[in-house]
């Protein structure tokens, strides 16, 4: 599928078009459509999960309702505050000597 449309925000609450076209065969959408859908999305978002509500302008009368939740990458570990000491070769545990 591809999506494509546009978004409107404001404060919480945001409405979307989005437009979708099946590109390859597939499983029909939830809608029970195969090619092309035009959806009105509703919803609200005060942090970083929002609820909406969709319908499709080819199937009245459905509804798809959904919450979608920001997931955030954790940034990487930091390293440690303290310096790592300089290597030092003599500190090394030394072999046994062997007879010759």
């Amino acid at each position: 599928m591809t999506y494509r449309g546009s978004c409107q925000v404001d404060g919480d609450r945001f409405t979307a078009t989005v437009s979708t076209k099946r590109h390859t065969d597939g499983r029909a959408t939830v809608f029970g459509v195969d090619h092309e859908l035009i959806l009105d999305i509703e919803g609200n978002c005060p942090g970083k999960i929002a609820t909406y509500t969709a319908t499709a302008q080819q199937v009245p009368g459905m509804v798809l309702q959904g919450t979608l939740v920001l997931t955030e990458q954790q940034p990487p570990a930091h390293e440690r505050a303290e310096p790592r000491p300089a290597f030092n070769p003599g500190k090394l545990p030394k072999l046994p000597k062997r007879s010759r």
